[in-house]
């Protein structure tokens, strides 16, 4: 009996309640609302994303430009050349295995929902920040590549980096959990981090990281469940797609479940072997001098208009389902992604890390949409209506098979992308519900309880979205992620002089300095600090 109560004492105090209440009651509060009344849930979803959207919107697309060049500022700076965990630390991974897991964990479902769809919808009806080219024609197509590179370029890779340096400082430096609430410590101290301010900043960063996988979920969803359409006969519908969903739950707490080491890591380096096979059959079957051409000319539209396409306003309604929507996904996963980052990058210097993933990274997954994409505008420009059919009925979920249907040697490629979309789906539900349960119970291996119950949650909410949303199921579930992710964009600016702060603190460092420049004197953990107030003033004293 007394360890069975200290067992359960432990389980009580190990539980971080305040981020566990935020989220999950978050999710649990949904969930409720659409089950009591379907309609009136999806109206509040669609007057909250049109509240945000129009209101935040242009802030954020100013704002990610900031957050990538303060970004740049500090890696091409003094302060870059810190090495993460001690000037003598070795490399934990090699850069290929460094490289892959970022860009699989970071582009996630979207990889292959997104990269072959996209391109194509922008090729068939340009923004309006185009004007003077027609949709549909051999020029709109580098066009439409630019654009879907803004998207998933630079700026959404640097809203993830820009999170990197005060996380690095709060762990090395200060010694403090891994946790988003840590990153205030440079502007707020250790009070802010203590206090309502770092629950908060910790519940708003599960709140956006469950809204950006719920998306990915329900996308792949459909994109399922049209894959079975379209090969079995099976009615597309709202019941299909949910079924869909259901089938990945149980996916996900089964991956989730069985540990980091088994079943989650099995299925990434899965993932990583196929996604290369259909890289390279698509470079070889599916047009690959015209994606590489493709690649080429977009990017430099991409580069000298990236401004304008940055900061376009021309059309809100435009910019808010595609540009504001990426741009709030990317930025509720960037503390999430910071963590992953960092316990993967033992050995390599901030630059390295920086310039990694607001450059390289991007520059890599750009390459994948020209891969990806850029054989489904080849496909409509020689045989016009064979996509465009397809999508006019079934939508984005239908674009990436139907020009699968159209290469050589499409039945062995149909399935490897059938197992790669499933792959990303369980890959993504189960690593997030995973991480948020981590973050929750501050707990390496969490409670498979708590696994599971996210994994439930998650899959239930996607699920939901799509049957409140019917035939706008696509709209409100990218609706949801906006709402979700965009209110980390205040917390992000309140932690811009922070960023200074401990790219400068970790440049102090001697320990982590790989130069010999010895002007600064190197800072003290918060423990020593602590430790020393203590014997100071013992009744004063709080300890982390």
């Amino acid at each position: 009996m007394e360890k069975e109560s200290k067992k359960k004492d432990s389980w009580k105090t190990q539980m971080n309640w305040a981020s566990f209440g935020m989220s999950s009651g978050f999710l649990f509060s949904f969930i409720i609302a659409c089950l009591i009344n379907r309609d009136v849930t999806y109206s509040i979803v669609k007057v909250c994303f049109d509240f945000v959207a129009g209101y935040f919107g242009g802030l954020l697309q100013v704002m990610l430009v900031v957050f990538w060049i303060i970004v740049m500022m500090i890696a091409l700076s003094k302060c870059g050349k810190i090495r993460i965990g001690g000037k003598n630390a070795k490399k934990a991974v090699s850069t290929f295995s460094w490289y892959s897991i970022i860009i699989m964990t970071m582009t996630a479902a979207g990889g292959m929902f997104w990269a072959g769809a996209e391109p194509f919808v922008h090729f068939m009806s340009l923004p309006a920040h185009f004007p003077g080219i027609q949709s549909g024609t051999s020029e709109a197509v580098n066009y439409a590549m630019a654009q879907s590179f803004l998207h998933w370029g630079v700026l959404v890779w640097g809203a993830s980096a820009f999170c990197i340096p005060l996380l690095v400082y709060a762990k090395e430096i200060k010694n403090l959990p891994m946790r988003p609430s840590s990153m205030l410590y440079p502007v707020l101290g250790e009070k802010g981090v203590r206090g309502v301010p770092g629950k908060v900043l910790d519940g708003l960063a599960l709140i956006g990281v469950a809204a950006g996988t719920v998306g990915p979920t329900g996308f792949i969803g459909l994109q399922l469940s049209f894959v079975l359409h379209d090969l079995w006969g099976v009615p597309d519908t709202v019941a299909t797609q949910m079924i869909v969903i259901a089938v990945a739950m149980v996916l996900f707490i089964f991956s989730a479940c069985t540990g980091l080491h088994k079943g989650m890591d099995y299925l990434a380096k899965a993932t990583v072997y196929l996604t290369v096979v259909l890289g390279a059959a698509m470079m070889i079957f599916g047009r690959g001098l015209f994606s590489v051409d493709s690649f080429i000319t977009g990017y430099g539209i991409y580069i000298t208009d990236f401004f304008k396409m940055a900061f376009s306003r021309a059309d809100i309604s435009w910019v808010s389902i595609w540009t504001v929507f990426y741009e709030a996904w990317f930025l509720s996963f960037g503390p999430s992604m910071a963590v992953l980052v960092i316990t993967l990058s033992k050995g390599r210097t901030l630059r390295e890390v920086l310039i990694g993933i607001a450059v390289m990274c991007p520059l890599f997954t750009n390459f994948w949409f020209a891969i990806l994409g850029s054989p489904t505008i080849a496909v409509e420009i020689q045989n016009p209506g064979v996509i465009s059919a397809a999508f006019n009925n079934f939508g984005v979920p239908s674009v990436l098979f139907t020009m699968l249907h159209h290469i050589p040697l499409s039945s062995i490629w149909i399935p490897i992308a059938i197992a790669l979309v499933a792959l990303h789906l369980v890959d993504t539900g189960a690593g997030v519900a995973y991480s948020m349960s981590t973050q929750v119970t501050n707990m390496d291996v969490p409670y498979v309880w708590v696994r599971a119950m996210f994994c439930v949650l998650l899959a239930a909410v996607a699920a939901l979205l799509v049957w409140i949303g019917d035939d706008n199921a696509m709209n409100t579930l990218q609706s949801f992620m906006v709402i979700g992710g965009l209110p980390m964009l205040i917390f992000y600016i309140i932690l811009i002089p922070g960023v200074y702060k401990a790219a400068k603190g970790l440049y102090r460092s001697k320990k982590h300095r790989l130069d010999p420049d010895d002007d600064f004197i190197e800072e003290e953990p918060v423990e020593t600090v602590l430790a020393a107030a203590a014997e100071a003033s013992p009744a004063d004293n709080q300890t982390l």
